[in-house]
């Protein structure tokens, strides 16, 4: 490369990260959802939560609490550090993976990946919502792990691998996967090496054995290996939806949500005929190798914990599941074009790409910090209406294009921030968005204030049967403006009659 070519490479390179921790930046989120329960039970020492053994989550949370309290801020700060630390991994793992089992020994190329990697938009979850980090924390510890298996020389970095494995294990179940991705590399060196060593024998056992012994420690923590939502789809054999979820996986990995699920199969054939091609022309340039196979069989099985759940294919819920398989998946991607194009192209094709990538970031970030605009100015405005014996909600906000918004947090919210609110809170009805997807998303929302004072009869409400919200009938609740309040949501506003 001359040095004009590394000047602007560096230009670049320097843009694209500058850009990408502006979107990232962690200023007007704020706390959604899940985080109003899970923050303070690990801020209480409560380390089984909702049926998963994930205590170095809960830990991560609870240290953020000591420094930060109910200060949103802070939280996503680190998230924003998880990210940047798993991008500088994947730039280090990728040096060496591909130093040892491919021709590219560039650091550039490893520099580029994690980049890439870094300005991924479709894992945005894991950064933009605070308890998402789940999975970027799992992925920190997998990639640690997955470094020191590469190098196998000695046993210090044997038990390191090991100890960061168990760490991965006790942060997210993205890491079930790792003792298969290594068992697949073994496969590999046995293509040159012939026989595996003690010391990879030994490495491989431990790691299964560590996976084994999670699992019965989880189901004795739990009472169960999988909950109900995590696994219905395998607990009824239900292959066809396995199948219809690995797709879904699939085509988000490689494109935005779209409103139109036709549109999306559309997309995803589009993808396919350019896999086709991608595949032909690097089996031409005599590339379709054990190694590209063997990449490809670990980023395919990295959807495996995912299968039975899915991911939203027309807003950004569930992009935490792809945020492991986002880092082979940006492996795989650019070993492709490395080898089919000479490497300025390469480069360009690369930049624009990540060029793309920020607008999908930008769109995300929209949808997140809207959701905690309304979280937050909801709140704020029911501890300003305390002095109200109730406050009835209607159309409670669930999800903002897939951003989760209060979902079933409201009361855990409200007994959090602000304990002294000693209104009543009726839930009277939430909106559709869990079931209706929107079509527009408007970036607005606004606070609005009638003085109506017509009294209403409430038929209906919102009871939690511990694990949902559920409407029932009720003998008829009267809404009295003079002692009452009455938050209605709309997609750009809450109206509230005080």
């Amino acid at each position: 490369m001359s040095k004009t070519g590394k000047r602007i490479f560096f230009l670049l390179s320097i843009s694209i990260i500058t850009a990408g921790l502006y979107l990232y930046n962690p200023y007007h989120l704020f706390f959604l959802a899940d985080d109003f329960s899970h923050i303070p039970d690990s801020a209480n020492n409560v380390w089984l939560q909702t049926n998963a053994l994930r205590p170095v989550g809960n830990l991560s949370l609870h240290i953020d609490y000591l420094l930060s309290q109910q200060h949103a801020l802070g939280y996503h700060v680190t998230n924003l550090l998880l990210h940047i630390i798993n991008s500088f991994l994947v730039g280090v793992v990728v040096f060496h993976f591909f130093k040892k089992y491919t021709t590219i020994h560039s650091k550039w190329f490893a520099f580029i990946t994690g980049i890439f990697f870094f300005v991924y938009p479709f894992h945005s979850e894991a950064i933009f919502w605070i308890i998402g980090r789940s999975g970027s924390l799992g992925t920190v510890f997998t990639l640690l792990s997955f470094y020191f298996f590469l190098q196998q020389n000695s046993w210090k970095n044997i038990i390191a691998s090991c100890i960061f494995f168990q760490l991965a294990l006790f942060s997210y179940e993205s890491s079930w996967v790792f003792p298969i991705m290594v068992s697949l590399i073994l496969l590999l060196n046995r293509k040159e090496e012939k026989t595996l060593s003690k010391k990879q024998i030994w490495y491989i056992s431990i790691v299964w054995l560590l996976l084994f012994a999670n699992i019965l420690l989880r189901i004795s923590a739990t009472g169960e290996l999988f909950n109900h939502y995590d696994a219905k789809a395998f607990l009824q054999f239900d292959f066809l939806l396995l199948a219809q979820n690995f797709l879904r996986l699939f085509a988000r990995t490689w494109l935005p949500p779209m409103y139109h699920y036709q549109y999306m199969q559309i997309a995803l054939l589009v993808v396919f005929v350019v896999m086709i091609v991608l595949l032909i022309l690097l089996n031409k340039k005599q590339k379709l190798n054990h190694f590209f196979v063997t990449l490809t069989f670990i980023w395919l099985i990295s959807y495996l914990p995912y299968l039975s759940i899915g991911i939203d294919t027309h807003g950004v819920e569930g992009e935490r599941y792809l945020y492991l398989p986002s880092v082979f998946f940006c492996c795989w991607l650019l070993y492709i074009l490395y080898n089919i194009f000479t490497r300025k192209i390469f480069v360009s094709i690369a930049f624009i790409l990540m060029i793309m990538q920020l607008g999908f970031i930008w769109t995300a970030r929209l949808f997140y910090e809207k959701a905690g605009n309304i979280t937050k100015q909801t709140l704020h405005e029911m501890n300003m209406l305390s002095y109200k014996e109730r406050i009835f909600v209607e159309n409670l906000p669930q999800y903002n294009k897939g951003a989760v918004v209060f979902r079933v947090g409201l009361y855990s919210a409200i007994k959090w921030l602000y304990p002294k609110q000693n209104s009543e809170v009726i839930i009277v009805s939430k909106d559709d968005s869990d079931e209706k997807p929107k079509k527009n998303h408007v970036k607005d929302f606004t606070i609005l204030y009638s003085e109506k004072s017509t009294p209403k009869i409430v038929s209906s409400l919102m009871l939690w049967n511990g694990k949902q919200l559920v409407q029932k009938d009720t003998t008829g609740i009267l809404f009295s403006p003079n002692k009452d309040a009455w938050f209605s949501f709309s997609d750009s506003s809450l109206t509230i009659i005080r």
